[in-house]
């Protein structure tokens, strides 16, 4: 077998790849002197101890070492450098043991960066990571030619929390982001893992010490000039006192406020992710407008751009969001027919979407209506209130159960502080043209 002859997606055994490239292929970096290559192996196997994962369109691969902390020498160094040597480094995915999938060639895109992960043993140790994107796919990965060749900065952040479920956030005092909010922290130096760079940027800003926890969440922002890949750790102050050095402002901010403030864009999904993981529930009584028709609106190029940038992280918090909200809409109608004396019907009200899609709503519920009850089907949807619209997506699907089933409705629910609020979509005003067709974003024009 020759390499030409390998094909994306195809399978192979070792053999084929000793066949095609040469070498062993005992590790999971391979460099194969016969036809100057590197081979990477990324198991994806229930005992892999590496923890290489797919995000955003490229692959998070673990540099080679089992046992203690990982550095860029060997095959790591050769992997670091090959976009400068121009080495071929081709990628085989294993899902089954002993099947290599060929993912294809790919190439080293941002900078090389550290992590804590445990080893073999489960002791904790510092590895070495690469984002990889496959050759054929640079052009998707990066929008365009030029931003390949734009500077990235791996940044960390840290959310430092007090005894009052307060978080100390930071206002830039300087650059193009002057009088935006982030988390305090800064760039991750050569050969720090996100926790060491935490606890050097924020004594050196912030005159304070902490304990670092778990990951938050993550972000990655194009501003035009540069890209930042975003972490944020939860955190805690476990010595100094606060003398900031660096911003224009700090200050202590309750979770639930964190909404309030400007932030930098790639501080907004983890401002996301933290009030999402707030418990919330439904004000009483549910919010009655009036619809307005309303052009349509096209897409602004923030929106445009977040979601290129991050479709698969923005589905994620879509659906964390929901879910979050199908909670509270059980609790919702529980204590509703609670209230009206039929705890036999709060008992079987059911939030569906966990079983099966198939229902095409979220929660089943009931009413009384003329004494008879009525069972109902509701579709969830997280949504935005701004500048008098009311902002949700719905697919084609959803729309046609909705105007179709009578027993169907629409719960859209936005937040506010520790609640949400309610609004039940009038089936007999609300239609297409409300929508803009992105699978649909609805916008209706409203008035108190």
């Amino acid at each position: 077998m020759k390499i030409e002859d390998l094909k994306i997606g195809a399978t192979y055994t070792r053999d084929d790849l000793k066949s095609a490239f040469g070498g062993s292929f005992m590790r999971g970096m391979n460099y194969c002197s016969r036809t100057n290559t590197l081979v990477l192996i990324s198991k994806h196997t229930s005992s892999r101890i590496y923890g290489d994962s797919f995000v955003g369109g490229k692959l998070v691969y673990t540099g080679e070492g089992q046992k203690g902390d990982q550095t860029l020498t060997g095959q790591n160094k050769r992997l670091a450098e090959s976009n400068v040597t121009r080495i071929p480094v081709h990628l085989f995915i294993v899902y089954e043991p002993q099947v290599y999938t060929y993912y294809g060639i790919v190439k080293l895109v941002d900078e090389v960066f550290y992590e804590n992960k445990p080893d073999i043993e489960g002791n904790l140790r510092k590895v070495v990571r690469f984002n990889l994107v496959r050759e054929n796919e640079l052009q998707l990965y990066e929008a365009d030619a030029s931003r390949y060749i734009k500077p990235t900065y791996n940044v960390v952040g840290a959310a430092i929390s007090n005894d009052k479920n307060e978080i100390l956030c930071a206002q830039r005092g300087y650059g193009d982001l002057k009088g935006k909010w982030e988390f305090p922290g800064g760039k991750i130096e050569r050969n720090e893992t996100p926790e060491e760079a935490l606890y050097r940027e924020i004594r050196e800003e912030l005159k304070l010490s902490i304990a670092v926890n778990d990951k938050i969440d993550e972000s990655r922002y194009d501003y035009g000039e540069y890209i930042v890949n975003l972490s944020v750790y939860s955190c805690k102050q476990t010595g100094g006192s606060l003398n900031d050095t660096e911003h224009m402002n700090v200050k202590w901010v309750k979770k639930i406020n964190l909404g309030d403030l400007d932030w930098a864009d790639a501080d907004e999904p983890i401002v996301e992710a933290i009030l999402d993981s707030l418990e919330l529930e439904i004000a009483d009584p549910p919010l009655e407008y009036t619809y307005y028709e309303t052009a349509s609106v096209s897409q602004s190029d923030r929106e445009i751009n977040r979601a290129v940038q991050d479709y698969i992280r923005s589905q994620q918090v879509r659906m964390n969001a929901g879910n979050k909200a199908e909670i509270a809409v059980i609790k919702y109608e529980k204590d509703k027919l609670n209230n009206l004396g039929r705890p036999d019907l709060a008992d079987l009200v059911k939030q569906v979407s966990l079983i099966s899609s198939d229902y095409g709503y979220d929660v089943r519920s009931y009413e009384l209506v003329n004494g008879q009850t009525i069972e109902t089907h509701i579709e969830v949807k997280s949504a935005k209130l701004s500048n008098n619209y009311i902002e949700f997506f719905i697919t084609q699907n959803e729309y046609d159960k909705f105007k179709n089933d009578p027993n169907n409705k629409i719960y859209c629910l936005f937040r506010r502080g520790r609640k949400y609020n309610l609004h039940i979509v009038n089936k007999n005003e609300f239609g297409m043209q409300f929508m803009d067709p992105m699978t649909y974003k609805v916008k209706i024009r409203i008035t108190e």
